[in-house]
């Protein structure tokens, strides 16, 4: 019965869940953008709104291992990754540093190389190579995003990889899901005894654990009805809206 139960539930497919996330990136990256600009004022309500952001980051790390379980070629969804990687880093660069010629636009990557580098983990993890030689394998890659400084560094990595060897063991899977997240968060916010009561790190804990929950919880499995309209929108969704809010920058301060 309780079985029953879940899988009615289960009634929002992949794309409505990513449609969803973008929500709260757009308006918690807009607004770090301009607080971090000087353009406005940081207080305890953007400070809210900014980790509200981090809602997205688990529908996205989510997806890859879906992606890693349906794609029809591995190399050609790695491939994509990088590609938009890329493309993304020079609106990316523009809008946090001003210029792409400083050291800081090389070693401070946007997410889709975290999202890369998770991927590449998922299938090491997956070969025929000796367990020793993989963890070894995974431990440099999760090495390189913190050496570049890719968005969540140390954690992308580990979150991906979790959410997938853990798939079919539910509570082991949140566990994991949730010390990776109070970590990460901890670290953002200041490694003291304030952190743990300080608005980013409570409005941020909270917000990824409720998308993980919605997302073990109302995701039935299924992809949209417009798999491919919606595959390209979400890649050209996440540059365009850096070069969005980079012009918006721009037109104010100018």
């Amino acid at each position: 019965m309780k079985r029953m139960n879940n899988n009615k539930l289960k009634i929002v497919n992949g794309d409505v869940i990513k449609y969803i996330a973008i929500i709260p990136m757009l308006l918690g990256h807009t607004i770090s953008s301009l607080v971090e600009h000087d353009i406005l004022e940081s207080n305890t309500f953007l400070i809210v709104l900014q980790a509200l952001a981090i809602f997205a980051a688990p529908i996205f790390f989510f997806s890859i291992t879906e992606g890693y379980k349906y794609t029809r070629s591995k190399k050609k969804y790695a491939l994509r990754l990088l590609i938009f990687a890329i493309i993304t880093q020079i609106p990316f660069a523009l809008n946090s540093f001003g210029t792409l010629f400083t050291v800081e636009a090389i070693l401070n990557l946007n997410v889709f190389f975290t999202l890369l580098a998770g991927l590449i983990s998922i299938i090491v993890w997956e070969s025929k190579y000796p367990a020793v030689a993989r963890i070894i394998g995974i431990i440099i890659i999760d090495g390189l995003t913190v050496l570049f400084g890719s968005e969540w560094m140390i954690f992308g990595v580990p979150i991906i990889l979790g959410l997938h060897i853990f798939s079919e063991k539910p509570r082991v899977r949140f566990i994991w899901f949730a010390m990776c997240i109070l970590l990460s968060q901890y670290i953002c916010w200041g490694m003291n005894l304030y952190t743990f009561i300080s608005p980013g790190f409570i409005s941020g804990t909270i917000a990824a654990i409720i998308s993980y929950l919605f997302i073990t919880t109302f995701y039935n499995g299924q992809r949209g009805k417009h798999p491919v309209f919606s595959k390209w929108f979400f890649y050209i969704v996440y540059p365009l809206h850096f070069v969005l809010i980079y012009l918006i920058i721009i037109m104010i301060t100018a």
